[in-house]
């Protein structure tokens, strides 16, 4: 049976964003929007594609990633259950520069761009939440530019496995979803480095793997690894 397709005015999931608009601008919202759902694995938007419509990850775990001309990508970020994708391309008219796969079984919602550009323009709340969201993007790409540039690896490593325990499963003993080689894309290393990066730390005592779970145990040290030191 396919899952039943909740209304925005109805729904518990909405984001920050979304309950700063009125009945009347939800439901204005709800008619342009498509609630679609995906398997582990494959892809919701394309690099090169028209954006036409804005994401909302409803359920689920996405990857946003770069697809590089030596056929590797490169992970920008990864994004839980709330959150949106493609805000950045608010009032323009390019294509995706980057794609979307689901890392878990996903719901996206898929609302019109257009609907969403005229909703910041006649709510201020509304826009002041979106411009909010869009800064915490920006600050996330540029702290992630400096550790791919300028960080060995262990630092690297150490900054991915912090923002999945902080910002996308908000605990020290979380699910691996994220494949090795998804690891390594996500920290900008080789697959190999990773694994050996990952035996370092584990022996070490700094994090643990045990039923499909990555726990942190040492978080300090991760932190330390992070700032060089």
């Amino acid at each position: 049976m396919a899952p039943i397709e909740v209304l925005c005015t109805d729904c518990e999931q909405k984001s920050s964003c979304f309950k700063q608009l009125e009945l009347e601008e939800l439901e204005f919202a709800n008619n342009s929007k498509v609630q679609i759902h995906y398997k582990k694995g494959e892809t919701i938007a394309k690099q090169g594609s028209f954006v036409t419509h804005v994401l909302y990850v409803k359920e689920g775990l996405v990857k946003v990633y770069k697809e590089l001309e030596d056929n590797t990508n490169l992970i920008y970020s990864v994004l839980p259950q709330g959150s949106f994708v493609g805000l950045s391309n608010l009032y323009t008219r390019d294509t995706f520069q980057f794609s979307v796969a689901a890392l878990t079984h996903s719901s996206i919602c898929s609302i019109d761009r257009d609907v969403l550009e005229q909703l910041v323009r006649e709510n201020g709340s509304f826009a002041n939440s979106i411009i909010e969201t869009v800064n915490r993007e920006t600050h996330h790409l540029r702290s992630k530019m400096l550790s791919l540039t300028h960080k060995p690896m262990k630092g690297r490593l150490s900054d991915t496995l912090i923002e999945l325990s902080r910002d996308v499963f908000a605990t020290t003993a979380f699910p691996c979803k994220l494949s090795r080689n998804d690891l390594a894309e996500f920290s900008g290393m080789s697959m190999m480095s990773v694994v050996r990066t990952m035996q370092d730390f584990i022996k070490n005592g700094y994090v643990q793997e045990q039923e499909g779970k990555i726990i942190i145990l040492d978080m300090e040290a991760l932190e330390r690894m992070s700032q060089g030191s």
